[in-house]
């Protein structure tokens, strides 16, 4: 079962990069304006610790690390999933939603997985620079444990990512036409790119609370660079692993309950 869907993914792939490759330039382009926007987020970033040291406690290198952790996450969770979650609207609003769940394999798989865009991917050995730049620069020894837990965190990310994601892609059964998607990614994102602690005495704590333990957002980023550039409490990396298969277990469920009430092009 397994291999089978193994050879389903390097299909998926396969198809993916020839679609990209037949339209090299519209590439091109896709990742030139992601290389940009990453220059003028520097640019940025730079521009506000010449008027101060810190940020809520984060030096510059280790919000570099931060900013470096968070390219990295978001740009493989755009790669394998947001283009897949923002096409399951218009797959139902045209009905192509049968083709999917006709196939013999997992509906949320062929969703999932269906496209890749290759072109975030930019992003990633940018993102893996500046991590190794600013603990360069912090003049710190990373230990292989560290490192571990890194890379298991961002994996973590990722999966808390597309559980939200997908759920509220899947609520266009409901709504039929769902096109916040991209408003919703945008907001995330701009929410988890900066120190979870900027956001702790907002409205008395409330809005940090809730993006920290009802939706774990903040920690997407903020903790696998704590995990490497300052410190954290092991008992918050088990619960965003958690959270992240509990996640998905909901979103699961949340894709077989909108299934009960989808109508399809044919009824």
């Amino acid at each position: 079962m397994h291999a089978r869907y193994g050879r389903i993914l390097c299909r998926f792939w396969k198809n993916s990069l020839i679609r990209e490759m037949t339209f090299r330039g519209h590439f091109v382009l896709n990742v030139i304006g992601e290389l940009s926007w990453i220059v003028l987020l520097l640019i940025f970033i730079q521009v506000i610790f010449t008027k101060t040291g810190e940020v809520r406690g984060w030096n510059e290198e280790q919000y570099l690390f931060l900013l470096g952790t968070h390219m990295i996450i978001t740009s493989l969770f755009e790669t394998l999933f947001f283009g897949n979650c923002w096409r399951i609207s218009q797959l139902v609003r045209t009905g192509e939603l049968d083709f999917v769940l006709v196939r013999p394999a997992s509906a949320q798989f062929l969703l999932s997985f269906e496209r890749i865009d290759f072109s975030p991917l930019a992003n990633v050995p940018v993102g893996i620079g500046l991590c190794v730049w600013a603990v360069w620069r912090l003049d710190q020894s990373v230990t292989p444990m560290q490192v571990g837990l890194f890379v298991l965190l961002v994996g973590g990310g990722i999966l808390v990512l597309y559980s939200l994601l997908f759920m509220f892609a899947v609520t266009s059964v409901w709504l039929i036409r769902q096109t916040g998607l991209d408003h919703l990614w945008f907001y995330m994102v701009s929410l988890a790119r900066y120190p979870a602690e900027i956001y702790r005495n907002f409205a008395g704590g409330t809005l940090w609370f809730a993006l920290v333990f009802v939706v774990p957002i903040l920690m997407v980023s903020n903790l696998p660079a704590n995990v490497v550039v300052r410190t954290f409490e092991p008992y918050m990396v088990a619960y965003v692993l958690v959270s992240g298969f509990i996640l998905l277990a909901i979103s699961t469920v949340v894709f077989r309950v909108a299934l009960r009430w989808y109508r399809s092009a044919s009824s």
